[in-house]
């Protein structure tokens, strides 16, 4: 330890926040619920533009008909952050159909046409949200869209555990 040194600022943080002045708290609250509103007024182009990104990403993948660890790992990543940030900026059906793709994604190293046709409901269902720009409080739909979901995820890991490519195969 005898080659520790401390280093000292110039100048303390006191010293650089001004101790009067500045908005009152107030303004400081309006400043902030505005820049709020302005980024939920921005936060359906950046979803649209990840759910294109979701939509191409798929695409590719069903082109290529080879569907790789790192293929699922960018859908899983492109979906989460869409999840993410659904319920605060107002979409909370993307926030339940954004889970239930990434709790189907999650963990699996390839992928059978059926789950991709999964996938692709879930994409379709995240696009009719903004195209019919389903905002706000949508309790009902949201309870009803989750059951669904997790019945169609189980549906579907349960016909995986069988070893057949589609429901229609059993």
């Amino acid at each position: 330890m005898a080659d520790a040194k401390i280093i000292r600022p110039a100048r303390h943080i006191s010293q650089k926040v001004r101790k009067t002045g500045g908005p009152s708290p107030a303004d400081a609250i309006m400043r902030a619920l505005n820049a709020a509103e302005d980024l939920m007024g921005q936060y359906q182009g950046w979803a649209v533009d990840d759910l294109g990104a979701l939509w191409q990403k798929f695409n590719d993948t069903v082109a290529k008909g080879d569907v790789g660890t790192g293929d699922i790992q960018d859908m899983f990543d492109i979906s989460h952050e869409i999840r993410g940030q659904g319920g605060t900026f107002g979409f909370p059906l993307i926030t339940v159909i954004g889970d239930s793709l990434c709790k189907f994604l999650d963990g699996r190293g390839r992928l059978t046409g059926f789950e991709l046709e999964v996938i692709k409901v879930h994409i379709l269902a995240m696009k009719a949200v903004f195209r019919q720009e389903l905002k706000g409080d949508q309790d009902a739909m949201k309870s009803d869209l989750r059951d669904l979901l997790e019945l169609l995820r189980a549906k579907v890991d349960m016909t995986s555990n069988f070893g057949v490519d589609s429901p229609s195969d059993g």
